[in-house]
């Protein structure tokens, strides 16, 4: 699902990651202050991942509308967030797994600076594999900044 507009080629685009949690509402206060500056369109871009094909449908169709259902009320607030702020923002909510989704938003929007909460290691398997946010700067094909606390 987007919320999309029209625009010209040369205009500045700005996105950013938002899941719901507090660093992701941390980017997206910084995407306004940098949407301000730079008089840009402001994207916001939250992930539904794949759920785990060990389930049953009906679980697996009840977990996927449970989880579009809060990406959606995260909009809504991002949506209000930004309207306070005197902004305008496009929402979109991308199916899949979430450094190739960003990615492929960042790319088909032509996204000039994608900005992201900074999750740090989670787990021995994040530090062996690396985390989302670091696959994404390996992986996405404009700037990225990383939001710290």
């Amino acid at each position: 699902m987007e919320n999309v507009k029209s625009v010209s080629d040369n205009t500045y685009r700005i996105a950013v990651g938002l899941d719901g949690s507090e660093k992701s509402w941390r980017a997206l206060a910084e995407a306004f202050s940098f949407a301000k500056y730079k008089k840009a369109e402001l994207h916001a871009i939250s992930v539904q991942e794949t759920v785990d094909a060990s389930y049953s449908a009906g679980e697996v169709l009840a977990c996927e509308q449970t989880a579009r259902q809060k990406l959606e009320l995260i909009h809504i607030r991002a949506r209000m967030e930004a309207e306070e702020a005197g902004l305008e923002i496009i929402t979109a909510i991308c199916d899949g797994n979430t450094v190739k989704a960003l990615t492929k938003y960042v790319k088909n929007h032509k996204i000039n600076l994608l900005i992201l909460g900074d999750t740090g290691h989670l787990s021995i398997l994040g530090a062996l594999l690396g985390t989302t946010v670091e696959r994404v700067v390996r992986d996405a094909p404009c700037s990225v900044l990383v939001v710290r606390n």
